[in-house]
């Protein structure tokens, strides 16, 4: 196929061009005669038509050309990238192209009337073999972008001020005089542009490029010619010309830096002595004049290595000033703020102080400057010996001039980049010197990440050495830095990680990683870049010569990196280039291991999209940010797919051991899992019996109850695969659920809920239960104590489906239908009931936790009206209801009851005439905000104002709050809550119906998803998993003198268990979370979440805003 289609191109039949930026790689033309059609509708638009003026043409008006060729959305960026590639429309703007054919052949007036007959003027001219195809259309076109560039600066720092004049802009050039505080600034007038030229007038000069035709010894020949005018001798903007000319050279035509056959260079570069100019403005014009003289560059280059002038042969008693022949050199466009003072820098070259070396024989010193530790990147330039042989010196002369042109060049490059790069993910520059030849950049305390890596790894495998939290927040601030850089068309093409310097390896640390190291980057002005650049393994595929491409490159070297995150190991596929580069065009890629070794699904399989070898296929940098913004990515670990099963268990004991069970009789198997190592140590192994109905471990026994209404305890010592059981207990009902509680002394005791609503309690040794055998009547305590009739829907036979250990172990809390019975743990009684729902409601969930003063509380979740309810363990008091049926919880709100509030309970049968009333509360919703429990008040001053530092909408004299929660994208927007809450016993939740705002409630297959399933106390947050996959995370934090509850995370499910319904979820070890989802398609699936509490979440959050608040603060100051 290849061969194939590689004749029809050859032979023009088809038409395909390699380049991948854009995806122009992905177009094949079949019909060239079809594509000149196309392009004949470009060529043959008029100059004076509307549509496109001055050369320039609107993006829409150039879609516009595409209607009826046959070019789609799809297709339109790969065909404007072609009319790119042949310099038929170039992009000048996002939303703007310069096609050249229209340009004028001259000037559209005369510009020789423009220029001032002056002295104070610099040239420079290039004198070329050729004027390669495209130059000049290239060159307009990046000035263009430049200029709006420059114009969006200027905008940015100064939107505050009026301007005086709407058609001229302010270029910021910075003068060669060291002295100058503040940069100084030029008035343009003009911008006058046309087919092989550009000049832009301001106040006090001009600024001009045009073509020359060059009578140089005799030989014509073709060539460039630029001035630089200022009245204030100013020619730092030279600067600014010579840097775009010679990068287009570089990059785009290098052929041009290459030698004829005799020796001589296609391009040579010439500086007319500016004294001599001057000189020849002041003689009297009927004396005969000389020609001014012409340094060649190889000439100042070298004098500029340890001097500040040269001489002229036409006045040798009068220097020339570098300064003003080649500013760029000197790069007198920098402020002089960013000038070394030698005094206050310490630097020594011994090796002892060498820090790393550059690609291009650059050293990197340990050095001080201003009493601060600095890097200080020496640029060396080779000294040749002089020889009594004219031709042997002159060739060590060339020599020396060509490696110092290398060096000013590499220096200035990378300086510049340095200079216009503000970001705190970005290595900072502190100053740069010109004798000697270096720039100071900032230390970073502890080298390379590559350095770091392999001191952490220790030479073994081992899967994420620094840790999961560092290595999300080093991956995110990578990626932070990729995505400023090609905001500012700037393309790395040297990520690796020894171009990533660590400074801190403390995750609450704001900045960890800094990027560094843009000696080979290329700025891309919306065309795309050429070169090969790059270092083998971490360079894409797609990089060859000749083959345009663009910032995806970055993220191919980004994938590289997170591979080296991930694994501790360099991506080694080869020690040869050549072997590399075919590896990685094939598609083969380094081995990293399976997700659940891993244990970072989310990063592992962003590695996997940024290393595809389809360009197109690869994310942007500022779309990895956003992903990583979301706590979904960093949380997930992995899922795990164990077929068709019946029963989730897992242990209290907080061990990493789920155990799935299947199938009845002989058909009865069960599988167990290791959350810790992603591993299925046992799959589908027999253990024959009636179908099992729950599971608790105790000690080294394994109690499993089933249908047939026993309990079987197995022993755990050596014994792979279950076989008979220690010992077999008959039970009154099934057994629906266990609680181990330790007694005093240590002695265990086994609470047993079963399905008739009681409760057997086992005393347990050696993890066996006793003969003694106790029983707790929910029905006959709800009949004496509490005197509910026989005929109450609360004496149903509810199933005991949550029991919960409250007040020290002192008490079991257990669910009785809507209700919850107290028990005393010693004298085995019912001691209170608590009415959180009515019937039908039942509780399905409980989970104790503590509240922000360290109190302990209770949650339990019903089945009906979907809303969490909080009692305060010691007192039993209500404090805080929930509703978890919102669309959106990232905005949910709720406020706690503070303890010295509350008021006594009473008791169901006492006198209702001394309960509290119910406050008059709704739920309100809005796709704005969310859910909000509301409380109706008489007066605005009872509500407190919640809110972010982000937030415009904060309400006047509302008090702040002090939280001890991170901050969320729910702080977006401000939230009105009452400070009083609903009263304990008599409150009911309600469930939002008409007020659910200007959208249309869910339907009934969307309330069923999100309906909690379970409540998970994890750390010091609460985890809520609902059927969708989804789950709320819920947190406590201090407010207005009280506390107030908030959502302030929803984790979503994997694309796999979108489809899926979360059956069970639980919480597995110190810092997991299981949740298990059930899939017609897959069975069932454990998808693993790490169970972070309100310090991993504060970390998470914080980290990322101050980022984003460093950005600009930098972003500010420049």
């Amino acid at each position: 196929m290849q061969a194939a289609m590689g004749f029809l191109i050859e032979t023009g039949t088809l038409l395909h061009f390699p380049d991948t930026s854009h995806g122009l790689r992905n177009l094949y033309f079949l019909d060239p005669v079809w594509l000149s059609e196309c392009l004949e509708r470009i060529i043959n638009i008029k100059s004076s038509k509307s549509v496109a003026r001055n050369g320039v043409i609107k993006a829409e008006d150039l879609r516009m050309l595409l209607v009826g060729t046959g070019f789609t959305k799809q297709t339109e960026e790969q065909y404007f990238q072609f009319l790119a590639k042949f310099e038929i429309a170039l992009p000048v703007a996002n939303n703007s192209y310069l096609l050249p054919h229209l340009l004028p052949a001259k000037p559209g007036l005369d510009i020789h009337s423009l220029l001032q007959s002056t002295g104070n003027i610099v040239q420079r001219v290039f004198k070329m073999s050729f004027v390669p195809v495209g130059f000049w259309q290239r060159f307009i076109a990046r000035m263009l972008i430049s200029l709006s560039e420059m114009d969006l600066q200027l905008f940015e720092n100064k939107k505050n001020t009026k301007p005086r004049n709407r058609k001229s802009a302010v270029y910021s050039f910075t003068g060669n005089q060291r002295s100058r505080c503040s940069t100084f600034r030029v008035k343009r007038n003009q911008t006058i542009y046309w087919q092989e030229g550009l000049m832009v007038t301001f106040e006090g000069g001009y600024l001009s490029v045009e073509s020359s035709e060059v009578n140089w010894k005799k030989k014509k020949s073709g060539g460039i010619k630029i001035l630089c005018q200022s009245e204030v001798r100013d020619f730092s903007a030279m600067a600014f010309i010579t840097d775009h000319v010679n990068s287009l050279i570089d990059q785009w035509f290098p052929a041009l830096t290459a030698t004829e056959s005799d020796g001589t260079l296609l391009m040579e570069q010439y500086v007319p002595c500016n004294s001599c100019a001057a000189l020849s403005h002041l003689q009297n014009e009927e004396q005969d004049l000389k020609e001014p003289y012409y340094f060649n560059m190889e000439d100042c280059v070298l004098a500029a290595v340890d001097k500040d002038y040269l001489e002229c042969p036409n006045h040798p008693e009068d220097p020339a000033p570098l300064q003003e022949l080649v500013p760029e050199i000197f790069m007198t466009d920098f402020p002089s703020r960013l000038f070394l003072d030698k005094e206050e820098l310490e630097y020594s070259e011994e090796n002892t102080n060498i820090l790393g070396q550059g690609g291009s024989g650059t050293k990197i010193y340990r050095a001080v400057y201003k009493r601060k530790p600095v890097a200080l990147k020496m640029f060396q330039i080779k000294k040749y010996r002089t020889s009594a042989d004219v031709i042997i010196d002159t060739m060590f002369k060339h020599l020396q001039a060509m490696d110092a042109m290398k060096n000013f060049s590499e220096f200035r490059q990378e300086a510049s980049m340095l200079h216009s790069l503000q970001h705190p993910c970005i290595v900072s520059l502190i100053g740069i010197s010109i004798h000697p030849l270096c720039f100071a950049l900032e230390l970073a305390p502890l080298g390379s990440l590559n350095t770091v890596l392999t001191g952490n790894s220790h030479g073994s495998p081992i899967f994420m050495p620094l840790g999961h939290m560092l290595t999300q927040r080093m991956a995110y601030q990578i990626a932070s830095g990729l995505s400023y850089l090609h905001r500012k068309n700037v393309i790395f093409c040297d990520l690796k990680s020894d171009n990533i310097l660590v400074w801190s390896l403390d995750v609450r640390e704001t900045v960890n990683i800094k990027l560094s190291d843009y000696g080979i980057s290329r700025l891309s002005f919306h065309e795309g870049a050429l070169g090969v650049e790059g270092t083998p393994g971490y360079q894409a595929p797609e990089i060859r010569p000749r083959v345009v491409y663009d910032e995806k490159v970055d993220m191919f070297s980004y994938g590289m990196v997170l591979y080296e995150l991930l694994s501790g190991q360099r991506p080694s596929l080869g020690h040869h280039q050549l072997q590399i580069s075919k590896k990685l065009s094939k598609g083969i890629r380094p081995v990293l291991g399976r997700p659940e070794e891993v244990q970072f699904s989310k990063l592992q399989e962003l590695m996997m999209e940024c290393w595809d070898t389809k360009p197109e296929k690869r994310p942007l940098a500022a779309s990895v940010v956003r992903r990583m913004n979301d706590p979904s990515f960093s949380l997930f670990k992995y899922h795990i797919l164990c077929g068709m099963q019946e029963t989730f268990c897992a242990s209290r004991e907080q061990d990493n051991t789920i155990v799935l069970w299947a199938g009845s009789g002989q058909a009865r198997n069960y599988t167990v899992v290791d959350v810790g190592k992603g591993l299925v140590e046992v799959r589908g192994l027999s253990c024959p019996g009636l179908r099992m109905c729950s599971q608790l471990k105790v000690q080294n026994t394994l109690w499993i109850s089933t249908e047939d209404q026993k309990i079987s305890i197995y022993s755990l010592q050596g014994m792979c695969p279950l076989s008979a059981p220690l010992k077999v207990v008959d039970t009154p009902a099934i057994v629906t659920c266990f609680l181990v509680l330790t007694m005093v002394k240590s002695s265990v005791v086994v609470f047993a809920g079963l399905s008739d609503s009681l409760i057997s309690v086992f005393p347990v040794t050696d993890g066996v239960p006793s003969t003694d055998c106790s029983y707790i009547c929910s029905r006959t305590a709800n009949r004496t104590m509490f005197k509910i009739g026989d005929e109450d829907p609360r004496q149903n036979p509810y199933p005991v489906v949550a029991m919960e250990i409250s007040n020290g172990g002192s008490q079991v809390w257990y669910s009785n239908g809507p209700g919850i019975l107290i028990v005393n743990c010693t004298s085995l009684e019912i001691t209170k009931r608590l009415e959180p729902y009515t019937a039908p409601s039942s509780i399905i969930s409980m989970a104790a936790s503590s509240d922000c003063n360290g109190e302990e509380t209770v949650w339990c979740l019903d089945n009906k009206t979907n809303t969490l309810v909080m009692y305060h363990a010691a007192s039993y008091q209500f404090c805080a209801r929930y509703f978890c049926g919102d669309c959106s919880p990232l905005r949910d709100m709720f406020t706690v009851k503070a303890n010295s509030e509350l008021a006594a309970i009473t008791l169901p049968g006492e006198n209702c005439d001394n309960c509290q009333q119910q406050a008059n509360s709704s739920i309100i919703y809005s796709q704005d905000r969310g859910t909000q429990l509301l409380s109706h008040q008489d007066s605005l001053t009872d509500y407190c104002s919640v809110s972010s530092l982000s937030s415009s909408s904060v309400l006047q004299g509302a008090a702040k709050s002090s939280s001890s929660l991170p901050s969320t994208p729910v702080s977006y927007s401000s939230v009105l809550f009452s400070t009083d809450s609903e009263d304990p016993e008599l409150s009911r939740p309600r469930i939002p119906s008409e007020s659910w705002g200007s959208k249309a409630p869910p339907s009934e297959e969307e309330k069923l998803r999100l309906q909690a399933v379970r409540i998970l106390a994890v750390k010091d947050l609460l985890w809520v998993p609902r059927r969708g996959g989804d789950i709320i995370i819920i947190g406590l934090e201090k407010e207005c003198g009280g506390q107030r509850g908030r959502v302030i995370a929803v984790l979503q499910p994997e694309d796999l268990a979108k489809d899926g319904v979360c059956v069970e979820a639980a919480a597995v070890s110190k810092d997991s979370v299981v949740c298990c989802l059930q899939s017609d398609a897959l069975g069932w699936i454990l998808s693993v979440w790490r169970g972070w509490g309100a310090a991993e979440f504060d970390i998470f959050y914080h980290s990322a805003d101050e980022l984003r608040r460093l950005e600009t603060c930098m972003r500010k100051r420049r």
